[in-house]
């Protein structure tokens, strides 16, 4: 029979085991005995049955993708970019959520809410603000220029070198933001199953690469409609699964948030710009810069704008967009706190060897759905990152080979020549993509939420600058803008060094505000001054 220690220090090692050297086998005999041991990580078995419901699913997308493929959406790049302007509104307003959102809201904002709260919640409100901005004042410029990449309207408004550099700006933001919807579903694959994180990327890599240079907008927007009913329809769900199985139900969960404080626990009253962010304005301000500049500048979103057949249709699918954000984004929160108390009341059922909050979903889909329902979830996290990453992949080609290939490098090129430039950018980005994805994966990102939203200033900021100055101003000429642009970046990345070497504590969502305003303030300065001096 082995003796266990009574009184001991325990020892971690450097590669994960724990010693414990000495103590008392009962109380005043002491024992020379040394244990040791190491925390590894229970997997569930993924199934036969759950596997061949995943294959099933992405068998469905990939020949939606590829009957509009033969339907005409590859034949021209109007119809490759724009999905020959016959998108339905409502089809439209769902693939602006999916692919705003997708596979970060899926996995991302429950884990989020899971260890903390919902106060990010309040970050979505601002969409009763951003939705009736671009309706009036930004849709009529993109449906009048009639334009394939957004950034014409930045050449006709200013000049060429604002529209190119705007675009790369864009295009530098998407390689991030593929990266990391790539990196959250092979997080899930790798915390339920046994397959290796890296081998998990470069699957779901070469799926989504393939899938996009094979279609064009047209099967990538209906898709992103597929992806958004399923991805609410499995979050609700989860939400039903964890109040029939707790004791108490739906009281006990509410009972359990409020009491550690997991709903909303903003301050009205306090303007703080830490990290740690408890005020509610800060929040509200953070969040709508960092959404902002996607729907005014964005390509992928913009892209969806132009693909309907009237203007009023854009403006529907606009309208539809704006509840589902809010109520979509609540009932993703609610799910985290739903989890929260979950394991909160069941400790046992929790992995101890979990070291990546992000994997708490997955976890617990494996551990308490049926067979084949779980599966099916589990794909849609998957379709749904591939919905996602095809929709930054085709708008970054759209970008390149409008703004670049075809208006700079070889404006004398064939439609059929430019096609096939598009698909190769795909097939680069692509691996580009796959390549940072890992290098996340290696790293060990603590929250991909607050990672993906620190990028969104840092690139798009200064574009949605540009655009609000192109938009809402008569003054600043095509050099002030990029002057305000370049300022604009710079202030955020000299702040982004600061805070990494702990010079200053600032909420990293708080970039894009930043970069935005100093753009417009600057813009405005410069275009003053040059209006002087002429």
């Amino acid at each position: 029979e082995m003796e266990v220690p009574v009184t001991v220090p325990v020892v971690f090692m450097p590669n994960g085991e724990y010693v414990i050297p000495s103590g008392e086998k009962q109380p005043g005999v002491r024992t020379t005995q040394v244990f040791a041991g190491k925390i590894s990580r229970s997997s569930s078995s993924f199934g036969l049955i759950n596997w061949l419901v995943v294959g099933l699913y992405l068998l469905l997308m990939v020949s939606i993708g590829y009957f509009f493929m033969k339907r005409e959406a590859a034949s021209s790049t109007d119809a490759y970019f724009r999905g020959g302007k016959r998108i339905p509104w409502w089809v439209a307003g769902l693939s602006i959520f999916a692919t705003m959102l997708s596979a970060i809201t899926f996995m991302a904002i429950p884990a989020k809410a899971y260890v903390s709260n919902m106060n990010a919640w309040i970050g979505m409100w601002p969409m009763v603000i951003i939705i009736p901005l671009v309706v009036y004042y930004y849709l009529p410029f993109f449906r009048k220029l009639n334009v394939t990449s957004a950034y014409e309207f930045l050449e006709q408004r200013f000049n060429l070198a604002s529209r190119l550099i705007a675009s790369a700006l864009f295009m530098l933001f998407h390689v991030g933001r593929i990266a990391i919807v790539l990196y959250l579903p092979a997080l899930a694959l790798s915390s339920v199953t046994d397959i290796d994180i890296y081998l998990a990327i470069l699957s779901i890599g070469i799926l989504c690469i393939a899938y996009t240079v094979m279609g064009g907008l047209e099967a990538v927007v209906w898709t992103d409609a597929i992806q958004a009913i399923v991805l609410l329809g499995g979050a609700l769900l989860c939400i039903l699964v964890i109040v029939f199985q707790m004791e108490g139900g739906l009281g006990a969960i509410i009972g359990v948030a409020q009491a550690d404080s997991k709903i909303l626990t903003v301050d009205w009253g306090t303007l703080d710009f830490g990290s740690s962010t408890n005020s509610a304005w800060v929040i509200i301000a953070g969040f709508m810069f960092a959404s902002l500049p996607s729907y005014t500048a964005g390509q992928d979103v913009v892209q969806r704008y132009v693909s309907t057949p009237t203007e009023k249709e854009a403006a529907r699918s606009l309208w539809l967009n704006m509840p589902m954000a809010i109520l979509g984004s609540l009932l993703f929160f609610s799910l985290g706190v739903a989890l929260y108390a979950f394991y909160q009341t069941q400790p046992a059922l929790l992995d101890p060897a979990m070291e990546r909050n992000d994997g708490i979903l997955p976890f617990f889909i494996l551990q308490n759905l049926p067979v084949g329902v779980s599966g099916l979830i589990v794909a849609g996290i998957f379709a749904a990152a591939q919905s996602t990453i095809s929709s930054s992949l085709n708008s970054v080609a759209t970008a390149y080979v409008t703004d670049f290939h075809g208006r700079v490098l070889k404006p004398e090129s064939s439609d059929p020549e430019r096609l096939k430039v598009a698909q190769s950018v795909v097939l680069i980005l692509g691996v580009i993509g796959i390549s940072v994805a890992a290098l996340i994966a290696y790293t060990g990102m603590k929250s991909a939420f607050d990672s993906y939203n620190t990028f969104i200033g840092m690139a798009l900021g200064p574009v949605g600058g540009i655009f609000f100055l192109g938009v809402f101003t008569k003054r600043p000429c095509g050099h002030s803008g990029l002057i305000g642009a370049l300022v604009g970046f710079l202030t955020v990345l000299a702040i982004h060094f600061a805070r990494s070497s702990g010079s200053i504590d600032l909420w990293p969502v708080l970039n894009g505000l930043i970069s935005f305003c100093v753009t417009v303030l600057v813009g405005c300065l410069v275009g003053g001054m040059s209006k002087q001096a002429n």
